[in-house]
């Protein structure tokens, strides 16, 4: 019986897609997890290569042409059989029983629709690995005072657990999400109107409504190699600005919206003007792009 189905969605990764297939082959029970690689029409011969390296172990679902992050997933968990479906980042290493520590919290807690790890870097410094807080108002009037509020709410972090016990949050980081598979076949999956970012964050939210709890369970650890295959800035940025836009039309009042980017506008405002008085080019640069985004 297949417990868990890893899918990595893949596109023009190298040999980073490799390692974090290679790691999940290592670190999981075969028999009960499966792995399913889609890839969104890849040009660099990662696809070819994964498939010359794991053959028949690995399931390679090559799509037409790049059909963005939220297709590509959902394209995985409909060829899936696995009771949970773990979303994980090309970018990522699995350490341990990750894997297991996951679906067995699923196991033991029925009201738990899903779950994440704690994320790390290669050195094992902590990473952004979940929220607290939707994006919203609330979210963007904290980030003006850079978290001060949820940091000392939140044990010193309100993206990473430091407790060592289990936690209720808003979101988990896409780059390692588990969900239960009759959720996805409930809610539909990941939304197809996000090509880049936010689709996991939206997959939450109704998570969420539908009366399930999003869980960060920090005895499973995740190096996540964080940006390496979107590795330009301003790309990046322009993707981030335009499904962050997307995800407030989708799950916020007309007046949120609003309100949020008010705030948002504000913030970019003071964080480049100070950063043009301190002389971080690159800092400067992130907050003037970010405001002609709104």
């Amino acid at each position: 019986m297949t417990e868990v189905s890893v899918i990595i969605v893949n596109y023009n990764g190298g040999t980073v897609v490799a390692n974090a297939v290679r790691a999940v082959m290592q670190t999981t029970d075969r028999s009960r997890c499966e792995v399913i690689v889609v890839d969104n029409c890849s040009s660099d011969g990662s696809a070819e290569n994964l498939k010359s390296l794991y053959g028949d172990d690995l399931k390679l679902l090559m799509m037409p042409e790049n059909m963005g992050f939220a297709a590509a997933n959902n394209a995985g968990w409909h060829v899936a059989h696995g009771k949970y479906v773990l979303f994980l980042n090309p970018d990522t290493e699995v350490l341990g029983d990750a894997v297991g520590v996951l679906s067995k919290y699923l196991d033991e807690n029925p009201k738990v629709g899903a779950c994440g790890a704690n994320l790390f870097d290669k050195q094992m410094n902590p990473q952004f690995s979940y929220w607290t807080l939707f994006p919203g108002a609330k979210m963007e009037w904290h980030a003006l005072f850079s978290y001060f509020w949820l940091k000392k709410k939140h044990h010193g972090s309100h993206e990473h657990n430091f407790t060592g016990r289990t936690k209720k949050v808003a979101y988990i980081m896409g780059a390692d999400l588990m969900v239960r598979r009759q959720l996805l076949e409930q809610l539909g999956g990941m939304s197809e109107d996000f090509f880049l970012f936010y689709e996991e964050t939206e997959l939450c939210y109704r998570i969420s409504k539908a009366g399930y709890d999003i869980v960060s369970v920090p005895k499973a650890k995740i190096i996540h190699l964080e940006g390496s295959t979107i590795d330009k800035l301003r790309l990046r940025q322009k993707y981030m600005m335009r499904s962050r836009d997307i995800y407030l039309r989708k799950c916020c009042a007309p007046v949120e919206h609003y309100m949020a980017n008010c705030i948002l506008w504000f913030s970019s405002l003071i964080r480049t003007l100070f950063f043009t008085l301190t002389g971080n080019k690159q800092k400067k640069e992130f907050w003037k792009y970010t405001l002609a985004c709104l």
